[in-house]
């Protein structure tokens, strides 16, 4: 499978590209792998959109999840794409290796990674223990629930770039074995 790009996009993907290319000057190669179907890449960004408008998640929260989940994945390109976005949030090179691996130094954060690993594992069933110990923490059932999102659409990007595999347009981060 090859990535769209403006000259091959369809007509829900095409003005969502050309605002990439005007936002960033470039159109971002994952987004290009989704837009091979502009449905998928118009869907994508809605549920994205919305989980972003109320989130209950720090930008560095949706960093941990998503690194754990990309390496859980296997995804080269998002492991590099989400320690590049993590690094410009102050995050250091240690903690971005030690999310992939599922770590993080706060326990709150540490109960999320937690969380949406368990949830990746188990196709979505989690055990009452992992619920009631996010409560204990403080967590929120709306709170479980957007970590479970995140994780969620975290998973189908790295669907979409395992399958298509875009060329890596952010400095190559090496995947690590899990945990």
């Amino acid at each position: 499978m090859k990535p769209v790009n403006l000259e091959t996009a369809d007509d829900l993907a095409t003005p969502i590209l050309k605002e990439f290319q005007e936002r960033y000057g470039m159109v971002p190669n994952f987004y290009g792998a989704l837009g091979i179907d502009g449905a998928s890449l118009k869907g994508y960004l809605a549920f994205e959109e919305a989980i972003e408008e109320r989130c209950l998640l720090s930008e560095r929260q949706r960093e941990l999840i998503s690194l754990a989940v990309a390496n859980r994945n296997g995804c080269h390109y998002c492991v590099s794409g989400h320690t590049f976005s993590a690094r410009k949030l102050g995050m250091s090179k240690e903690e971005c290796r030690a999310a992939q691996g599922g770590e993080a130094s706060d326990p709150l954060d540490q109960a999320m990674l937690d969380l949406a690993l368990d949830v990746m594992e188990n196709n979505g069933a989690c055990p009452p223990e992992r619920k009631d110990s996010c409560r204990a923490l403080g967590m929120s059932d709306a709170l479980i629930m957007q970590i479970v999102a995140w994780a969620g659409i975290n998973n189908f990007s790295n669907w979409v770039n395992n399958l298509v595999q875009p060329k890596i347009d952010f400095p190559k981060v090496e995947l690590i074995s899990e945990p």
